[in-house]
């Protein structure tokens, strides 16, 4: 019954599709879902001008830090993830990838100086990354990076990420995109603690061929390649503990 109503489904919005733009102008609605870091640093800043070309195509952004496997498909048509779907009718495609780092504010590192040239380094409190953000292999990193201290802090939302960051409450990794934006945030080692992960366009199998989502792709693979040196980390590299 499940594959039954899937089929249907499927064709339901390949039907629609088929509707929207059949003059050749690009219409309709397209939703998209995505991280906060994507979606903060790339994805709002560049919208202006997708709507620009195309004022006829309803938007729609949802911040998810879940997989996008996990998101019914009525309630989203393409993913700009840091996650690869295990399972479901999706296309997907690697458009780029995006640098972590190793943070600390400069107050803690005042107090609590990063004296080892080699890893793991030890003695620092650690800020953890717990659900939803637990998918991503940078928790794994952190751990290989950096010994546990005595203290840590587990923290579920990248705004609390940085927060607890700026705050003094330890080491902890963040997207460097991100992090080197904020002055108050010093890169610990970034000569051994670097991490890549995928940048994945995720689009549903049965709407892949409509010209919205085409254009909506081609324009998240455009600007995550235009932004791929500040998403690499090697843009704002003056504030670093070698």
């Amino acid at each position: 019954m499940v594959e039954k109503a899937t089929a249907i489904e499927t064709a339901m919005r390949e039907l629609e599709g088929s509707f929207c733009g059949h003059d050749g102008r690009v219409s309709g609605a397209v939703r998209i879902i995505t991280v906060d870091t994507l979606a903060h640093h790339l994805l709002m800043p560049n919208l202006p001008a997708l709507q620009e070309a195309y004022p006829d195509l309803s938007l729609g952004v949802s911040v998810n830090a879940t997989s996008f496997a996990q998101i019914p498909q009525r309630e989203t048509d393409i993913g700009l993830r840091l996650c690869r779907p295990e399972q479901g009718n999706y296309v997907v495609r690697r458009i780029g990838t995006i640098a972590f780092g190793l943070y600390a504010s400069k107050a803690y590192l005042e107090s609590h100086p990063v004296r080892e040239n080699k890893l793991p380094i030890t003695g620092h409190r650690l800020i953890t990354w717990g659900d939803p953000l637990s998918f991503l292999v940078v928790p794994k990193t952190l751990r290989s990076w950096v010994e546990s201290g005595i203290a840590n802090l587990t923290v579920d939302t990248m705004q609390a990420q940085v927060l607890a960051m700026k705050a003094g409450n330890g080491l902890g990794v963040l997207p460097c995109i991100l992090a080197d934006t904020e002055d108050e945030l010093v890169r610990v080692k970034p000569d051994l603690c670097r991490q890549e992960e995928a940048i994945w366009l995720v689009v549903h199998e049965g709407v892949r061929d409509t010209k919205r989502i085409r254009v909506v792709g081609d324009f998240l693979e455009t600007i995550v390649k235009q932004a791929q040196r500040a998403l690499s980390g090697r843009i704002s590299e003056q504030l670093q503990v070698k």
